[in-house]
């Protein structure tokens, strides 16, 4: 399969809030972390996440939520390409809306 890589950024002035979309990826990303809120969608593919010290298989239909910090890591597993889409808000952000900085407790929301 021969797939040309596509990433494309947004950052939305108004809004403050940075929009990121990520096809046709075959990259294997190290563990980092982000100082920004990352709510991301599965479009297409299936990785193995590394969050915080726990192993998740996220695929197609799944949604991630990173606190700033929360060191993570992916791979994929199946040899397929990674479609996905994200947005990143900084803490400031999401404290003006929730009036408070919120803590997602788990990083993966399994839409299955």
């Amino acid at each position: 399969m021969n797939t040309q890589e596509e990433r494309t950024v947004h950052f939305d002035q108004d809004l403050q809030i940075e929009a990121y979309r990520f096809h046709g990826i075959m990259q294997k990303f190290p563990n980092h972390f982000h100082t920004y809120y990352v709510i991301g969608f599965i479009e297409d593919g299936q990785r193995r996440l590394i969050c915080q010290n726990q192993e998740y298989i996220i695929g197609k239909g799944d949604i991630l939520l990173f606190n700033p910090y929360d060191n993570h890591a992916c791979e994929q597993i199946d040899h397929r390409t990674l479609d996905y889409r994200c947005l990143n808000i900084e803490a400031e952000v999401l404290e003006k809306v929730f009036q408070h900085k919120p803590h997602f407790k788990a990083p993966v929301f399994f839409t299955k």
